[in-house]
């Protein structure tokens, strides 16, 4: 039977690979000089990337306040996540911009549902270190996801544009509003 510490311990490491590897892919997006082409891409990308950074320190003082160690090995989770991250990046400069951010948007969520879980297995086990940890996080990592969202439209747009195709006047701003107004509270029937 595993001990609280062994689970923390789990899930803790899991969250530190996860993180590390959307920094890896974020690197590579910030030598793109591509982005720079796009207003405020750069600057969102900066964010994510010290956002993470913050978090995987944050993570490891968590991670050693369980008796773990941030050079244990987690071979089964550096594998899976490895695996997603991998999916995610390996067309980093291939893809226009638009889709760069279509795969952050997809890898912050991910880390999003596993600050979630992190949050609660933390306030399961009785750790409010964790649990708090992972609720900071979780409140930093959403306003990312909203951001992107609200900028995708946009980009969207520059990248069709640059394929000479005619764009329906004042579309960026209907796609912007008809996308936040499906995330707002008023749209979700639960």
């Amino acid at each position: 039977m595993r001990t609280n510490e062994d689970i923390l311990q789990q899930y803790v490491s899991d969250m530190v690979a996860l993180d590390k590897h959307i920094i890896e892919a974020i690197e590579r997006q910030l030598g793109d000089d591509r982005i720079d082409a796009y207003a405020g891409v750069r600057s969102i990308i900066t964010s994510m990337k010290t956002t993470l950074e913050t978090q995987v320190s944050g993570l490891e003082q968590q991670l050693s306040s369980v008796g773990g160690e941030t050079s244990a090995p987690v071979k089964e989770a550096i594998s899976a996540i490895a695996g997603i991250a991998a999916g995610l990046y390996d067309k980093v400069r291939h893809d226009p911009v638009s889709k760069m951010l279509r795969d952050d948007y997809t890898a912050l969520s991910l880390a999003s549902v596993g600050y979630t879980m992190l949050h609660t297995t933390g306030l399961a086990l009785n750790h409010s270190g964790v649990a708090n940890m992972a609720l900071a996080a979780l409140k930093e990592m959403t306003p990312l996801v909203v951001k992107i969202s609200q900028v995708i439209p946009g980009i969207v747009v520059q990248d069709l544009a640059e394929e000479e195709v005619q764009i329906a006047p004042g579309v960026e701003a209907q796609a912007v509003q008809n996308t936040q107004v499906a995330w707002s509270r008023e749209s979700i029937n639960v």
